[in-house]
């Protein structure tokens, strides 16, 4: 509701189109930067996991949690989180495999090529 009334009350220039601008050149970084490699990989979350319940009262840091994985949804791109790991408290740690444009299986047989060497997928965390 708050979106349709910004929309129709005169805020279009200075806050859609501002935002569709930012999103252009986050699409034109990425693009830059996948034309190099076959895939970006980066963390999926800048902490590992949390336990279950551990942020309820604090959406502020469960919203921090996704910021590695917005930029992404803004550029268009196809992307992926696979397990890769766990703490010492054994928490799972995820990273995030990003690929170009319409390049959906070469994202898919990459992470499945990891997944068959490291085999993360089939294990559990000690929680």
């Amino acid at each position: 509701m708050i979106g349709t009334f910004v929309l129709s009350a005169g805020y279009y220039d200075a806050y859609y189109l501002r935002a569709q601008k930012t999103r252009t050149l986050i699409r034109e970084d990425f693009t830059r930067v996948i034309e190099e490699v076959d895939v970006i990989l980066t963390p999926t979350a800048p902490t590992p996991a949390f336990r279950f319940g551990e942020k309820s009262n604090d959406p502020i840091s469960m919203y921090l949690s996704d910021i590695y994985t917005i930029s992404t949804n803004l550029a268009g791109l196809p992307a992926l989180s696979v397990p890769c790991g766990f703490t010492d408290s054994g928490l799972p740690v995820g990273m995030q495999l990003i690929g170009r444009a319409f390049e959906e299986s070469s994202l898919l047989s990459i992470a499945h090529a990891y997944d068959r060497e490291h085999k993360f997928g089939c294990r559990a965390p000690n929680i």
